[in-house]
């Protein structure tokens, strides 16, 4: 349309200028006017090309928080239930590490917690909303410098975290479960994994296994992390 509109008004400025009606002043006068419309005309497009595209991208932004914020919420609830779960390994953990070749044992305790020792339990974030919208380059659509920012960090380095620590313990893990698989005799003899378990050995990585302080830290960093976007995303969709 603005294309159009210097093509007329070009034209216009061609008639004046050979019309010999017109005195120079005039000339100058018309022509004048004519150069304004057409800069005029080119500046408005630009700018309402400008502001479509703009709305365009907080359109796809909007779209992006609201599909962001499920993700996280779903992240955040399950790393809730996972806590509770490294909760329970700890006082499975804790029991049998505490038992003593001196002294007795229950077997069906027992039996039960030999049960834990091939369940584990990890977070599988929900990535791929984000590394879409991060690869396409629309990250820096987000106008909420400290929004974006968060995310960021949550999907770099909060949730790297927490997969680096979920690796520490199910690497120690994999040593309880290749000890017992060496040393046991009969698996589904709890006195022969009770013998094997009260060893020095045993007793170390069963140690090792009682989630430790960070493990929790990092957890609970990347629910405070999510439920802090989540809000930041509720007022930005507000306005």
């Amino acid at each position: 349309m603005a294309e159009l509109e210097v093509i007329k008004h070009t034209k216009k400025m061609h008639e004046i200028a050979t019309n010999e009606k017109h005195s120079t002043f005039k000339k100058i006068k018309e022509i004048g006017l004519e150069i304004f419309i057409i800069v005029f005309a080119v500046s408005l497009s630009i700018w309402l090309h400008g502001w479509s595209e703009h709305r365009h991208e907080q359109e796809q932004v909007k779209k992006f928080l609201l599909g962001l914020k499920s993700d996280i919420q779903s992240d955040v609830d399950d790393s809730k239930a996972i806590i509770k779960q490294y909760q329970e390994f700890g006082k499975v953990y804790t029991a049998l590490n505490n038992l003593d070749k001196n002294k007795p044992y229950d077997q069906e305790d027992l039996k039960k917690q030999l049960a834990y020792i091939n369940t584990n339990v990890y977070l599988r974030p929900k990535i791929y909303r984000f590394n879409g919208f991060v690869s396409s380059g629309r990250i820096g659509n987000i106008e909420n410098d400290s929004l974006s920012l968060n995310i960021l960090k949550f999907y770099q380095e909060t949730i790297s975290e927490v997969s680096s620590s979920e690796s520490g313990w199910m690497s120690n893990q994999k040593k309880l479960q290749n000890y017992l698989e060496e040393n046991v005799n009969n698996p589904e003899s709890i006195p022969d994994n009770w013998s094997v378990l009260t060893k020095p050995k045993g007793k170390q990585l069963t140690k090792n296994l009682i989630p430790w302080n960070q493990i929790y830290e990092r957890y609970n960093n990347l629910v405070n992390s999510g439920e802090t976007i989540i809000k930041q995303i509720n007022e930005d969709l507000k306005e």
